[in-house]
């Protein structure tokens, strides 16, 4: 393929500057108007036996987690006195 001849470039006038013009501040948006939220539906308050369950279910499931990790960190049949 042949390659196209490259326009040969004219030397710029450096006699005459143009004094950029500035911008006009940008308007500000209008305040978006506030909604009001939709109140969310009221759940039943916690009895004092579901209280109880839920903290003993958490610390369960942090103690099994625990042991988990260590089971996983240190291999079994290693002694922890060492």
């Amino acid at each position: 393929m042949a390659k196209k001849a490259r326009k040969k470039s004219k030397p710029a006038n450096k006699t005459k500057t143009k004094a950029k013009k500035s911008k006009p501040a940008p308007k500000k948006k209008a305040a978006k108007r506030v909604t009001k939220r939709k109140a969310k539906p009221a759940t039943k308050p916690k009895t004092i036996g579901e209280r109880i369950s839920s903290g003993y279910h958490a610390v369960v499931d942090t103690v099994t987690g625990t042991d988990r990790l260590r089971n996983k960190l240190e291999p079994p049949g290693t002694s922890e006195s060492e």
